[in-house]
């Protein structure tokens, strides 16, 4: 059973937070994010579970998450950067409602994911590592119902194109 969930993916810095934020703000929805559904189940810092744990455990904690996506209907859903990037999981993704890549100059996001907070999967990371992490995730980002291309635009235009992309994709009440 497909659910009407709004789901936004896309790579660190494309503005997945800001954006749900406004977005369901916009459409009276909840918004959740994925990954602060696993600090609230964890008790501690994605940075810290990178650090404790590694990466594979964060990993496997965003599978758990999924499971906890099933039980969702009518929210926008922000995932995490790397959360779509196994098999699988994009199209488990596509079955909760509709997904949404957030796109944009790989540069431009980099620069916005460094701004914003500590990122696991940037430290120690030279441009062209994050590039071709960047190209690595793009395949899974493309399995995506709608594409929107956030580069050189703000939170509200970025709002305004997703809207208008998922009236004219599934003429849902948005």
């Amino acid at each position: 059973m497909r659910r009407d969930n709004i789901i936004l993916v896309g790579f660190m810095g494309a503005g997945k937070s800001v954006c749900g934020r406004v977005l369901a703000r916009r459409l009276g929805r909840c918004f959740v994010e994925t990954d602060d559904m696993i600090v609230a189940g964890e008790g501690r810092s994605i940075p810290e579970i990178f650090r404790d744990a590694g990466e594979p455990r964060f990993r496997q904690l965003e599978a758990d998450t999924l499971e906890g996506l099933k039980l969702k209907s009518g929210e926008v859903i922000a995932t995490g950067g790397g959360l779509p990037c196994r098999e699988g999981r994009m199209e488990l993704l596509r079955q909760l409602g509709t997904v949404v890549w957030l796109d944009g100059d790989v540069r431009e996001l980099h620069e916005r994911a460094s701004r914003i907070g500590k990122r696991p999967m940037l430290e120690g990371r030279s441009m062209a590592d994050v590039e071709a992490l960047y190209r690595a995730r793009q395949p899974y980002y493309r399995r995506a119902h709608i594409t929107v291309d956030t580069t050189g635009i703000g939170a509200d235009q970025v709002v305004a194109r997703i809207l208008t992309a998922l009236r004219e994709a599934h003429a849902v009440r948005a």
